[in-house]
């Protein structure tokens, strides 16, 4: 297991994250623009919105639905600077990480990790 520092405390920005299951229907807006951001795309399912990744969708022909490939949570994780993580899954800016100190685990945008 590979252990990494937090260079800058991160706090969850959506206190309510969208989950969404394998075989779900969402509707979609925008893709996101920003360059280290690219990948993400917002959705609404029937109980929530928020922000997920575009490779879990396949994305019917007009572009206003998707169809949900596998299971995903958008929970963020809150870390403190000086925390330490171990990276579990990396995605478009982000990566999914448990935290050493608490065992929990969630999304932490890449830069404040060193």
């Amino acid at each position: 297991m590979e252990i990494f520092k937090i260079l800058k405390s991160y706090k969850t920005q959506y206190e309510n994250p969208i989950v969404l299951h394998s075989g779900e229907i969402v509707n979609l807006g925008e893709e996101e623009k920003e360059e280290k951001w690219k990948g993400w795309i917002w959705a609404e399912s029937k109980t929530n919105k928020g922000w997920i990744p575009i490779r879990i969708l396949k994305i019917s022909d007009d572009k206003k639905t998707g169809k949900v490939l596998e299971y995903y949570s958008a929970k963020e994780l809150d870390v403190e600077q000086g925390d330490h993580i171990e990276k579990i899954k990396p995605l478009n800016g982000w990566t999914w990480s448990r935290n050493i100190k608490n065992n929990a685990e969630g999304w932490i945008p890449d830069e404040i990790i060193e």
